[in-house]
């Protein structure tokens, strides 16, 4: 994904805690090229109005009334692949890190440094890069660019696992993708973890990262 043009974003914060939403505003409001453009209190109000509004950024929290914030990314990503999805949430399990990242989240910040993170998470996923949390183990590194090395390791790929890693790309999830496909999830799984040894990708979030990054180039390949 490229830098954003100069324009200003639009933003939507959802979190049911009113003090937190307002926090969120008093550090992104100095933000020149961002505009806060609503705020929603449980997972249905935020879908609605990502649905209504199609906010260039989201920030979710995860426990909210009704449907939870991965609920809401899960429904959301596949119909704007696009959109920049921050999950900000208290729950640094690494498990739920996974999942939202499984889900095609960009950023996941945790509420305890979130005053001191977001702009920068903001800064670094308007280039295309996923940031996480330092206390979950920092920003992802960033992988190098595609390359003619690149491209021979591609060329290792079978055509199966170049079309798995073209729907990772996608933001679809292994039990997706094996639907797809007519195959089991294990399979999906196995291919996954061949796609990872070839190139030298460690875990879901480099996996996905590579995929995104270099999606246009997968079409062609």
């Amino acid at each position: 994904m490229k830098i954003m043009s100069e324009r200003q974003q639009t933003l939507l914060i959802a979190d049911d805690h009113p003090i937190f939403r307002q926090g969120m505003k008093q550090v992104l409001e100095p933000t020149l090229w961002l505009r806060i453009v609503a705020e929603a209190e449980s997972g249905d109000s935020a879908l609605t109005q990502i649905r209504y509004l199609k906010p260039d950024i989201v920030i979710l929290d995860i426990a909210m009334p009704g449907m939870d914030g991965l609920e809401v990314l899960e429904k959301v990503r596949p119909a704007y692949p696009d959109m920049i999805v921050v999950i900000v949430t208290s729950y640094d399990d690494q498990a739920y890190l996974e999942r939202a990242l499984e889900l095609g989240v960009n950023g996941y910040v945790i509420k305890d440094v979130a005053a001191e993170n977001i702009v920068q998470c903001l800064d670094t996923v308007r280039r295309g890069e996923i940031y996480i949390s330092p206390t979950l183990g920092g920003r992802v590194p960033k992988l190098p660019t595609f390359e003619s090395v690149e491209l021979e390791s591609l060329k290792t790929l079978t055509e199966m696992e170049r079309i798995v890693l073209e729907k990772v790309a996608q933001f679809l999830t292994s039990k997706e993708i094996a639907r797809d496909l007519c195959v089991s999830f294990r399979t999906i799984q196995n291919h996954r973890a061949h796609i990872c040894s070839k190139l030298e990708l460690k875990g879901t979030h480099q996996l996905m990262s590579y995929a995104r990054k270099h999606r246009e180039l997968l079409k062609s390949s």
